[in-house]
């Protein structure tokens, strides 16, 4: 049974909440999943409600000021674990189909919403990563997301890089990987005539003497669209390949 599901199986006692609450009905009655934080968890995380959008068995966590939170959402198990970074201004729910897909392969998944501070976010993430065991962390990110998993790859020593149609540059985090000593497992994705992020900006974060690093699509999808596009199945392939080459190392 994936971890986050052994997690769902109490409410958190506060005065806030009052009771266990689960996802049904339409939309607008609809009200999110509460878990509480699994065993080591940090104490400076706080159980929080999980979106609906995200799949059966993911639990939540705020970390953060409270002003200005970041929601890291969590499924699956093990000691392999796999950050997905959303695109600017997005949140978990952009991945909610990769984190079922991933954590169905027995890997420990998260994903995030982003807060004024991406750097803050970002790292906050792979720090419940750790906290819930995981050894190894792949990082893999659409747009804004493949630009911080590539600029603190150096930082952060991941198993492995996916970056989806990322600017070479971004808040000031530089993917660029001239800029980078990071010698993993690579790997950028990006559409030939993406409008968001120009072609050459995202080959940019690969590395120039290696073009089994960089890979281009026909087609304008930008960031996680790569993974609703006729190009889906190779997409999820070059993911999976990437992954499992980083963690085999």
């Amino acid at each position: 049974m994936p971890r986050a599901v052994r997690v769902l199986t109490s409410c958190l006692a506060v005065a806030a909440l009052a009771a266990c609450t689960s996802s049904g009905g339409s939309d607008d009655a609809a009200t999110p999943t509460l878990a509480p934080a699994p065993a080591g968890i940090s104490a400076s995380l706080a159980p929080a409600e999980t979106p609906d959008c995200l799949p059966a068995g993911t639990a939540t966590v705020t970390t953060g000021s409270a002003e200005d939170p970041t929601l890291v959402s969590f499924t699956g198990g093990g000691t392999k674990g796999v950050l997905l970074a959303p695109q600017n201004q997005g949140d978990a729910c952009q991945w909610a189909d990769e984190l079922a897909r991933l954590a169905g392969e027995g890997y420990l998944v998260a994903s995030f919403g982003w807060s004024a501070d991406g750097e803050e976010s970002f790292l906050a993430a792979v720090d419940v990563l750790r906290s819930l065991g995981a050894t190894g962390i792949a990082l893999v990110g659409a747009s804004k997301g493949g630009t911080y998993a590539a600029a603190f790859a150096d930082e952060l020593a991941p198993v492995a890089v996916v970056a989806l149609g990322p600017p070479a540059v971004f808040d000031g985090q530089d993917a660029q990987s001239a800029s980078s000593s990071y010698d993993g497992p690579l790997l950028v994705i990006a559409s030939t005539d993406d409008s968001s992020v120009g072609v050459d900006s995202s080959e940019a974060v690969s590395r120039a003497d290696d073009p089994s690093t960089f890979l281009e699509l026909s087609g304008s999808a930008h960031g996680v669209a790569l993974l609703e596009s006729e190009h889906r199945d190779q997409v999820q392939q070059a993911i999976d390949d990437t992954i499992a080459a980083g963690f085999a190392a």
